[in-house]
């Protein structure tokens, strides 16, 4: 629990400097996955339940924190490979764990700041914040994990980005059936 505070700190903090201690960390799927990603991607999906089920919406909430939960961490796997695919075409290597380091770290502000939600309209504004800044950390990320050449990192985080949002827009159509 201390390393995973620390993590999220250090993201939040200094993220720059966060980047340079990860890049050099080993990192395995299954721990990273079970001990970072599942705990912090939990925390804007039960603040949404809570605050669905608090206006009367319990079972929506329910299915929408399910669903959310899963396409969040499903999502990290999926921008991983993203990542790892793209990287070559900047002037980076295909590196998976890199790529997997890079999804898995980069949201953490934004998953501590989903936990506002909970929060009408103040804590939306403040999970956007989140989210963006946490855009911001993948921009520091990507010249650092990925070793694209600082030149190409903006225009590399840009594709990234615009590729994750044509897969969160597909996957959100898709699992619309569902809710």
């Amino acid at each position: 629990m201390e390393q995973l505070i620390a993590r999220i700190k250090g993201m939040a903090l200094s993220p720059a400097q966060e980047w340079q201690t990860i890049a050099r960390e080993p990192i395995e799927l299954a721990p990273v996955f079970t001990r970072y990603v599942m705990p912090l991607a939990a925390i804007p999906a039960i603040a949404g339940f809570l605050l669905l089920a608090m206006v009367g919406f319990f079972f929506t909430g329910l299915t929408s924190m399910i669903v959310g939960y899963i396409l969040s961490v499903v999502g990290v796997f999926v921008i991983a490979k993203i990542i790892e695919i793209l990287a070559p075409k900047f002037g980076g290597p295909q590196d998976p764990d890199a790529a997997l380091k890079l999804a898995v770290f980069s949201p953490t502000v934004a998953w501590v700041s989903g936990a506002a939600i909970i929060i009408p309209i103040l804590g939306s504004i403040v999970a956007l914040v989140g989210g963006l800044y946490s855009l911001y950390t993948l921009y520091l990320g990507v010249p650092t994990v990925m070793r694209v050449p600082q030149e190409k990192a903006l225009t590399f985080t840009l594709a990234v980005i615009g590729v994750a949002i044509v897969v969160n827009i597909a996957v959100r159509i898709l699992t619309g059936v569902f809710i």
